[in-house]
């Protein structure tokens, strides 16, 4: 069955919730009604949109500042277009290597794949038909660099991050090297020369904010992890020492990592300001879940980083002076 046709729908409800969020059973209660699923909700699903939302807004963050004049937007459409090809084929790449692991987690297992409303296979020739489409696509409308780094940011995530999940807890410094490159490739759809420190920034900027990120996530679904036999650092110490520690480590070390426009006179003092006060809420919260280790604290810490990355690049965008 092609990806354009949803096959019929299940009886069984899989609300996805935070793990400890027990469900009610009471007979008084009236049966739960079976989720609606749309052929619109499936594919954003099998293409993880909010995640493919995030690579094409850092992307397009990385093409501003790499622009040295008058930005052009159309070239900038077509590398977004590019690189929401590539990004929405490693994601649907992710899922047909990960579905019978999706199967047997809470929030996941109503996914398209594990619930088999799409075939695997042709999610698979698709997906594979969308990167190479989106290569070719980049390298004409902006250049072999920029294509390569998107390529390489897909090649990682699938055949190394994806197949680590279930050796190492390394796997997250893995996938955190892929999701950094994004802005590097809009950087790079404007300027080839990458030997500069604004490429750097956004690369480092990206990464230290995974990590905490996705320790976060990791904590929250750490049973669900566990169940699908996911070596998460959550699920290999049970403690929960070293996740809490790297954590407030990396959120450490973004304090002085997002000061670098300062010092090379690409922002301004509001900037400088702006940026170290983000970053200590953002560590506060590391700081709290290293303390506790419990469920509250890392909803927090997951909370803090949804905010700190688009305030800390707003915040750049409308401090950020060009340099030719």
């Amino acid at each position: 069955m092609s990806l354009a046709v949803v096959m019929n729908i299940t009886k069984v409800n899989n609300p996805e919730r935070f793990p400890g969020k027990r469900e009610n059973t009471s007979a008084s209660l009236p049966a739960l009604q079976p989720r609606s699923h749309t052929l619109l909700k499936d594919i954003a699903q099998l293409i993880k949109f909010r995640l493919t939302l995030l690579v094409l807004t850092t992307t397009f963050f990385g093409f501003v500042l790499g622009a040295s004049g008058p930005l052009d937007l159309v070239k900038a459409f077509h590398v977004l277009v590019g690189t929401a090809l590539l990004a929405a084929s490693a994601a649907v790449l992710n899922e047909v290597l990960e579905s019978r692991q999706d199967s047997q987690m809470s929030r996941t297992k109503d996914r398209p794949l594990p619930a088999h409303r799409f075939d695997a296979i042709e999610a698979a020739i698709i997906a594979i038909m969308g990167a190479v489409i989106g290569f070719l696509y980049l390298w004409n409308f902006s250049n072999l660099i920029a294509a390569f780094i998107a390529l390489f940011s897909l090649v990682s995530y699938v055949c190394i991050y994806t197949p680590l999940k279930r050796i190492s807890p390394w796997n997250t410094w893995i996938g955190a090297v892929s999701g950094a490159l994004p802005p590097v490739i809009g950087y790079a759809a404007q300027n080839e020369n990458l030997v500069h420190s604004t490429p750097l920034f956004l690369f480092s900027i990206l990464f230290f904010w995974q990590m905490p990120h996705f320790y976060a996530i990791a904590w929250i679904y750490k049973n669900d992890y566990k169940k699908a036999g996911f070596k998460m650092l959550v699920v290999v110490d049970s403690t929960g020492k070293k996740l809490t520690s790297q954590s407030l480590l990396f959120s450490f070390l973004l304090l002085p990592i997002s000061t670098i426009p300062y010092f090379t006179g690409h922002a301004g003092v509001v900037y400088l300001g702006g940026s170290l006060a983000l970053g200590l809420v953002f560590l506060g919260s590391a700081f709290l879940l290293h303390l506790h280790r419990d469920l509250k604290s890392a909803r927090l810490l997951f909370f803090s980083s949804i905010a700190y990355l688009p305030l800390l690049f707003t915040l750049l965008a409308l401090c950020w002076k060009n340099k030719t």
